[in-house]
């Protein structure tokens, strides 16, 4: 096996994690002790690897570990695995990220996936660095890699993102694409930074060899340095309070992630210049970037408002500029600077014509009290309907979609619309998010995707679009609930009708049955038992009807529809309920 083993074995001298290390920063110096290349230091301690690359590359490499890698990693090292844990990003899951997708079984967490990968905090494939701890230690504390890592205590000077002579983020192995662990190089000089650069004209393809120590600093002030030192001592799990009220750390991050979105927007330039915190350089540079966050082109504005501070430089500035709400000694403060706050927001998208302008950024529910004495309404209606997603079809009537919310919706295609209002009432229900609306009612998340992105930037008012959306949830009440989810159950395997059923009705008008009809009737009987899209009925799965174009299926769909007379309509209906009667109380009415 070329020196590697299937199973790791004991191996007879490993360094120790420093307090408070990342692992990638572990590895380096497992390999530069071992006097190897760090793949190849992968390889010895049983990392799982992303299959088909000629070099190693470890699985959400410092972010997490699959269950293969921490068992081998445990069976190597001998460290406890509370000790390999510590080194992950995975560390801040409960406190500063929200990085992983909770809601997966236990079969299938072996590789840990991502929830939000654009937006987490988090820099899952580089560091920021401080060249004056570099000077003294080999070692990148795993801090350094959140999102909120601005500045070191220690030194008090501004983290450094990019490094001078290969200008490439830091940590990231190879510039501009990070391609995992070479194991066929020379040992690594931990001093250097090592980003490995493509050949160009006078230079060599090979690691870049700025040494970290000497790449240069902005020095901040002490009161900055106390600052992020704080924030980094709730997110190791200190105890803090939001409008002098206890929270946990989870919340805590949570606001900060939607404040730093509403300082993104509202913040002035003479805000920046006067925080006493925050050097002239690094203000300068947050207030040269704020344009471009106040921009909305194609519903992007959101994903701005919520993404990861690209900088050093942004992140202090966010922290220091966010303080004066964040750590507000009591309610009355925290208040007033949040309702001016949100009333500069307002203001902003009245002026622009774009309405709500932090419509897109989620709100926390800690937050939810005081957003609303600031007059900002709930992204969704507070108090609970009587119904759950289970009683909501995947599109929502088409007449009640035509009165109450088209009007919102400008530019849209009715079934997109529909869908969006079936997801807003599932939210209405208590679904915390859109993903967890789609989850609920057992929709494509694919789809639900695409139209909540397309569809909820149109929306200019969203306390109106939200109010009929309540008066939409009070229709399905007063009609009568239906347990739509279980006759999607019911009639998930109905791909054809039986002959029987259409040649009773068929045959003395002269229709002939097909395989095609049969198919086209039991696709309607799901469209119009579940309230779904025809086209994503069980009988029209693209196998049932291979090699035909889906396209032309469609039509001829449309056509079936469209031909349908009463009688046979009548004996698909009634076969349709023969089918919920046997499978469901009360043929799935609730």
């Amino acid at each position: 096996m070329d020196g590697v083993w299937k199973v790791p074995r004991r191996l007879p001298v490993v360094p120790l994690p420093a307090p408070g290390e990342a692992f990638p920063s572990w590895l380096h110096r497992v390999a530069a002790d071992w006097q190897i290349p760090p793949g190849r230091a992968a390889q010895l301690l049983g990392l799982e690897c992303i299959p088909g690359y000629r070099v190693p590359r470890p699985i959400w490499f410092g972010v997490s570990l699959t269950q293969r890698s921490l068992h081998n990693l445990v069976t190597a090292t001998g460290l406890d695995e509370r000790a390999l844990g510590a080194m992950q990003l995975s560390r801040y899951a409960d406190t500063v990220l929200e990085l992983f997708d909770r809601e997966l079984p236990d079969q299938s967490r072996e590789v840990t996936s991502l929830r939000r990968p654009r937006r987490e905090w988090a820099l899952t494939t580089a560091s920021r660095a401080c060249p004056s701890c570099l000077a003294t230690s080999l070692v990148w504390p795993v801090w350094w890699r959140l999102g909120i890592a601005a500045v070191c205590p220690k030194h008090r000077v501004l983290l450094v993102d990019v490094c001078s002579r290969c200008n490439g983020r830091l940590g990231s192995g190879y510039t501009g694409n990070p391609r995992g662990l070479t194991a066929r190089q020379p040992m690594l000089d931990l001093s250097l930074c090592n980003n490995r650069r493509a050949a160009s004209q006078g230079r060599k393809a090979g690691p870049c060899r700025q040494r970290l120590s000497t790449l240069s600093t902005v020095a901040v002030s002490v009161e900055l340095g106390a600052l992020q030192q704080r924030v980094l001592d709730i997110a190791d799990g200190a105890s803090v309070r939001l409008a002098g009220v206890p929270v946990t750390q989870a919340e805590f991050f949570a606001a900060l992630r939607f404040i730093a979105g509403v300082v993104r927007l509202v913040a002035t330039e003479e805000e920046a210049a006067s925080c006493t915190a925050l050097p002239d350089t690094v203000g300068a540079v947050f207030t040269a970037d704020q344009p471009e966050w106040r921009q909305v082109r194609k519903g992007g504005l959101g994903n701005r408002l919520q993404a990861c501070p690209p900088s050093a430089a942004h992140a202090a500035s966010v922290l220091a500029l966010s303080t004066p709400v964040l750590f507000a000694p009591d309610r009355r403060m925290f208040q007033d600077r949040l309702t001016m706050w949100m009333d500069r927001a307002a203001s902003l998208g009245r002026l622009a014509g774009q309405g709500d302008p932090l419509r897109f950024l989620p709100r926390p529910a800690c937050l939810e009290q005081f957003l609303h004495a600031a007059g900002v309404l709930s992204s969704r209606p507070r108090i609970k309907p009587a119904f759950t997603a289970d009683h909501l079809p995947h599109l929502v009537d088409a007449g009640d979609y035509a009165e109450l919310i088209a009007r919102h919706l400008p530019r849209t295609a009715e079934t997109g619309g529909r869908r969006l209002a079936a997801l807003a009432l599932a939210r209405h229900a208590g679904a915390e998010s859109w993903l967890h609306a789609a989850t609920a009612l057992g929709m494509n998340p694919v789809t639900a995707a695409r139209a909540t992105n397309t569809l909820e930037p149109r929306i200019s008012n969203v306390s109106a679009f939200w109010r009929d959306v309540e008066r939409l949830g009070t229709r399905i009440i007063e009609r009568g609930l239906i347990d739509y989810a279980a006759r999607r159950r019911a009639l998930a395997d109905l791909t054809t009708v039986p002959h029987d059923v259409l040649l009773a009705v068929c045959q003395p008008r002269g229709y002939s049955v097909t395989m095609q009809r049969r198919r086209q009737g039991a696709a309607w009987i799901w469209q119009q038992f579940t309230g779904g899209n025809v086209r994503e009925a069980p009988a029209y799965a693209p196998a049932l009807w291979a090699p035909a174009d889906m396209a032309s299926v469609y039509s001829h769909g449309r056509r079936f529809a469209a031909w349908l007379p009463a009688p046979v309509a009548r004996a698909l209906t009634a076969y349709g309920n023969s089918l919920l009667a046997d499978s469901l109380p009360q043929g799935g009415v609730a």
